[in-house]
């Protein structure tokens, strides 16, 4: 029992019959206990250091009240676990602030509460864009009746699994409406909201279905550039999304004939505009301009994308 004190079975032993008799010599303790003589000596030894017994010039040991002796010991040692604690609180500060290039640019989000109002408030006050991956299972479903835009630019990208929920139309029909950029990607490395280039929320895990075990709020200039270089990456490669006028999704390329079939097969091939002009037999002029108008119906901001969404989509053999 007495352990936590640095008092073995054998000290505690020697200590009961002390108590017992009051007073006694190590040779009754020897005859009494049947310990040999110097293992009776190095007890009586420990227990005068912990203040339990007191030694006497005749060879008698008297104990120490337990309510003194053992009394004293817990005080001690209250004493030392509240220097402890204190110097616990010291090192938890440490801890949480120690890891100086992440403080102030990370913060945990542990409850559903808590990210709904960080998403609410930072999409109140985005100035420029929100970019987004969305991807089941979803920790807040959207309110699609009050779909409103804060900032100028929205730009989600959604999984292709996200279409096995059946309310997974009219949410993105919804913010097509709204003016909202929507792509489809075959599958993403994570969910990430970002605003302003300046602040991310993402999940502490990638593969995380719940709010457990939490999200972080990332605002570390070069951690969310990577996470904007990452979103822009799976942007380029992924699918652009419209409502059709029967109000159905499409992920196609509308209006596209054959001569922007041939002319994209030829922009593959790395063949200067006069040359595909003059093999289409057109003008240069009018090549440049059916190239912006499949760069605006597919949502590519250069040639090389439009070739590469071209592929992808099947509308060119590679």
């Amino acid at each position: 029992m007495l352990r936590g004190f640095g008092i073995d079975e054998l000290d505690e032993a020697v200590y009961v019959e002390i108590l017992r008799r009051r007073q006694a010599t190590a040779a009754e303790l020897v005859d009494v206990l049947g310990i040999d003589p110097a293992i009776v000596g190095d007890c009586l030894a420990k227990l005068a250091t912990h203040g339990l017994v007191t030694g006497h010039a005749d060879g008698l040991h008297t104990a120490v009240a337990p309510d003194v002796g053992l009394g004293t010991l817990i005080v001690q040692r209250q004493a030392e676990l509240q220097q402890v604690q204190s110097r616990l609180t010291e090192l938890v500060a440490v801890y949480r602030t120690g890891s100086s290039w992440l403080s102030g640019q990370v913060e945990a989000i542990t409850t559903p509460e808590q990210l709904a109002s960080w998403l609410d408030s930072m999409e109140r006050g985005a100035q420029r864009e929100a970019l987004a991956f969305f991807r089941p299972p979803y920790i807040l479903n959207p309110d699609l009746e009050t779909i409103t835009r804060f900032a100028p630019t929205y730009r989600y990208v959604y999984e292709r699994s996200a279409f096995d929920d059946p309310r997974a139309p009219e949410e993105i029909s919804g913010y097509l409406k709204n003016g909202y950029e929507i792509r489809i990607a075959d599958s993403l490395p994570s969910k990430l909201i970002i605003i302003d280039r300046q602040a991310v929320v993402l999940p502490m895990r990638s593969d995380q279905v719940s709010m457990h075990p939490g999200f972080l709020l990332v605002r570390g200039e070069s951690l969310v550039r990577s996470l904007v270089d990452l979103f822009e990456r799976v942007w380029a490669t992924a699918t652009p999304l419209r409502v059709t006028a029967a109000g159905d999704l499409a992920n196609d390329v509308p209006a596209m004939d054959e001569v922007d079939v041939h002319l994209l097969t030829l922009l593959l091939s790395g063949l200067p505009d006069k040359t595909v002009a003059s093999r289409l037999g057109t003008s240069e002029r009018t090549v440049q301009r059916r190239l912006r108008r499949l760069m605006a119906l597919t949502g590519a901001s250069s040639r090389m994308q439009l070739g590469w969404y071209a592929a992808r989509s099947g509308l060119i053999p590679l």
